[in-house]
């Protein structure tokens, strides 16, 4: 009977541990520059949204955009409304718009009314409204009072292993939705795919990224802002990144090693960007690799990285949370550390599937450190902050058996578990609930506890059911052996940590 097949979509795997690039090195002709199916025309960005600040919908008809003189903003004449004889008032050339979004910003601590047009400068610099009384407001404003409208060049590039065949990702459709911010242009997507398993497909593919590094420059100009996605499988027993196959099977290399090369031509574009790190948990679990990628986040000068713990980790689950990030972050320019926790309460299937952690770059005394936080989904049945339950009793193989009852609250431990009262929970009680455990084994039911970790719950996560658990943050502090400011795309050295046995192993996956 034929069996069905289908794409390997988790992020993990076994290949081929090499210490270095395969086959002598290359002394190649520079490829020519990409194609046509790789350029991408860039237009200049227009200072002004294209969307109303409330309704998020255009202009059409008798429909008037009204352009705010403070940020990129603007209101549009169903959302705001101007009274008919004031209307050649606020068209006239001496007179500023002030949206609502600025307005809000400035008056956080004293309400005030909202005026919308005013004489010659606006409120900050002491404008007088131009009109008489102040505007209605039709709609919701959904607007966060401290987010701004990004003006500057967006590029969102992906690095992916071998193309799109090979991993399964959403980032193809994020760049679809966040194009439509974008309209008048400004907005650049590109996708590199790399195969660096031998000194020749190193040589091919360093050159051919010198065409897209100008491109971008190009279009990011001096304030361009990046959103950069790193998509690869990871070993599983080393947790080094796949780079290539040799002889139809896969090869894998050291962290460092992989993104030097990688990212190399890059070095520069990457200051100041946003990395997501769509690989597997086997990073993580592994201090060594973990150590070079936060080196690398360091070295390359990123502002912010995030990655995911989970073991056969399925990209497509970070679907709901990426779009909100981008929306939030890339468009409103929102401070990551702020949004990040509350993006997270966007889907339950990320949470039951793998735990996420937010790097930040951060400056003490002169030094940038990168400061390490880790979010998981807290759930009182299944993972009370974030430490999972095991789905079966041990005892008596029974499952989905524990008891509802299972709070024990810090302020008097010796209180029945369901008498709950404002007390903090210390730790949680699990009982199995099936009749018969432990009575073919003489034994009394099964209990166990759960001791709360350092950390807390996120009030800006919750929901009805579920939350999520912030670990305390760690620093990590950059290595005397870092980067080189030169860095450039023939630079592929970095560290070569040998696998925990010492030697290279020969296995091998198919996908």
């Amino acid at each position: 009977m034929p069996k069905n097949t289908a794409k390997k979509h988790a992020t993990g795997g076994i290949a081929k541990r090499v210490s270095g690039p395969l086959g002598l090195p290359a002394a190649l002709p520079v490829p020519a520059s990409p194609g046509v199916e790789g350029e991408v025309e860039v237009a200049w960005l227009d200072v002004h949204s294209q969307w109303c600040l409330i309704c998020h919908d255009g202009a059409e008809g008798d429909v008037v955009l009204y352009e705010c003189s403070g940020c990129p903003w603007v209101m549009c004449s169903r959302c705001l409304e101007v009274p008919s004889d004031s209307r050649d008032i606020a068209s006239r050339p001496d007179v500023l718009f002030w949206c609502l979004s600025c307005h809000a910003e400035c008056t956080k601590k004293v309400p005030a009314p909202y005026h919308g047009f005013y004489s010659g400068t606006l409120p900050p610099e002491g404008g007088k409204p131009a009109l008489h009384g102040f505007l209605r407001l039709n709609g919701k404003f959904e607007m966060g009072s401290c987010a701004v409208l990004a003006t500057v060049p967006i590029a969102v590039i992906h690095f992916i292993l071998g193309g799109s065949k090979e991993i399964v990702t959403p980032v193809p459709f994020l760049s679809h939705y966040l194009s439509h911010y974008f309209p008048n242009g400004g907005y650049i997507y590109l996708k590199f795919p790399f195969d660096i398993a031998t000194h020749r497909t190193i040589h091919s593919y360093t050159c051919t990224q010198e065409a897209r590094v100008t491109q971008l420059k190009s279009h990011l100009s001096h304030s361009g802002c990046v959103f950069a996605f790193f998509s690869d499988h990871s070993e599983e027993d080393s947790s080094w990144l796949f780079v290539g196959k040799e002889k139809g099977s896969f090869v894998a290399m050291s962290i460092s090693q992989v993104l030097s090369t990688v990212l190399g031509p890059y070095y520069g574009v990457l200051q100041g960007a946003m990395m997501v790190f769509l690989v597997c948990g086997s990073v993580i679990a592994h201090d060594d690799s973990f150590s070079e990628l936060q080196q690398a986040i360091l070295d390359y000068n990123m502002a912010s990285a995030i990655i995911f713990s989970a073991t056969q980790f399925q990209p497509l689950v970070t679907m709901n949370v990426l779009l909100a990030l981008a929306e939030q972050v890339i468009v409103e320019q929102l401070d990551i550390s702020k949004a990040f926790p509350g993006l997270l309460t966007l889907s339950s299937c990320l949470g039951q599937h793998t735990k996420v952690i937010l790097m930040t770059r951060e400056e003490a005394h002169g030094v940038h450190n990168l400061l390490v936080t880790q979010f998981a989904h807290a759930h009182t049945q299944t993972q009370p902050w974030g430490i999972l339950v095991h789905g079966q009793c041990p005892l008596c193989g029974s499952t989905n058996s524990w008891s509802t009852k299972v709070a024990v609250w810090a302020a008097d431990e010796s209180r029945e578990p369901d008498v709950q009262d404002q007390a903090p929970v210390s730790k949680y009680l699990y009982a199995c609930a099936y009749p018969e455990c432990g009575k073919a084994q003489n034994k009394s039911s099964y209990k166990f506890y759960i001791d709360k970790p350092p950390g807390s719950l996120v009030n800006a996560a919750k929901t009805k059911s579920s939350n999520w658990f912030q670990s305390p943050s760690t620093t990590f502090l950059p290595s005397l052996m870092s980067l080189p400011a030169s860095c450039g795309p023939s630079d592929t050295k970095g560290k070569r940590p040998r696998s925990r046995d010492g030697e290279v192993l020969t296995k091998r996956i198919c996908i």
